[in-house]
């Protein structure tokens, strides 16, 4: 869906009234959130996204080519109620879960327009950062090509391997061995 010539015209006849809101919409496994930036709710007409109350940090998209394999890194301040800590620190509720960004052009409260699409990842890593100035929890979004340059499962962690074969348990301790310092030398010689 793109802009009419009549939705083009309108927003450059007001091109001093426009404003820009993100919107972000979280696929959790128990549900999708959805938020926009601001301290009002907006309904879409399907749809209520709930006020973020400038709790939400996008850092710019960073691209180098048309594959480009860049995480997008997202801030989520103040945990609500729809926000909650239980989405936040269960990995089975935001591991892989769909991220969108999108931005909607509003002139004196209304949408004119489509969303306009600016990211779609998949959630790789929530950190909560708690330091004497802020508290926030840090969300990584990997894009669609994350993975171009590895082979598939190629990472050889746990996860990766209980993938591979269910019930191996081969690369358990993988993480504890690289920290050990223990050496397994003359173990291949006959």
């Amino acid at each position: 869906m793109s802009f009419t010539t009549a939705q083009i015209a309108f927003l450059d006849a007001n091109r001093d009234r426009i404003e820009a809101r993100r919107t972000f919409e979280v696929g959790f496994a128990s549900g999708t959130v959805r938020m926009i930036e601001g301290s009002t709710p907006w309904s879409d007409g399907t749809r209520t996204w709930l006020a973020a109350h400038g709790v939400i940090q996008a850092s710019g998209i960073r691209a180098s080519g048309v594959m480009d394999a860049h995480p997008a890194q997202y801030r989520f301040g103040m945990v609500s109620a729809e926000l909650s800590l239980a989405h936040m620190t269960d990995e089975a509720e935001w591991r892989d879960a769909v991220i969108h960004q999108r931005l909607v052009l509003f002139i004196d409260g209304e949408a004119v327009g489509p969303a306009i699409h600016i990211h779609r990842g998949r959630i790789s890593d929530i950190r909560r950062i708690e330091t004497a100035d802020a508290d926030y929890f840090s969300i990584t979004a990997e894009g669609p090509f994350q993975d171009r340059n590895a082979t598939l499962l190629g990472r050889y962690t746990d996860r990766d391997q209980r993938m591979r074969s269910g019930g191996d348990r081969g690369c358990e301790y993988t993480a504890q061995y690289e920290i050990s310092g223990a050496e397994f030398t003359g173990w291949l010689t006959q």
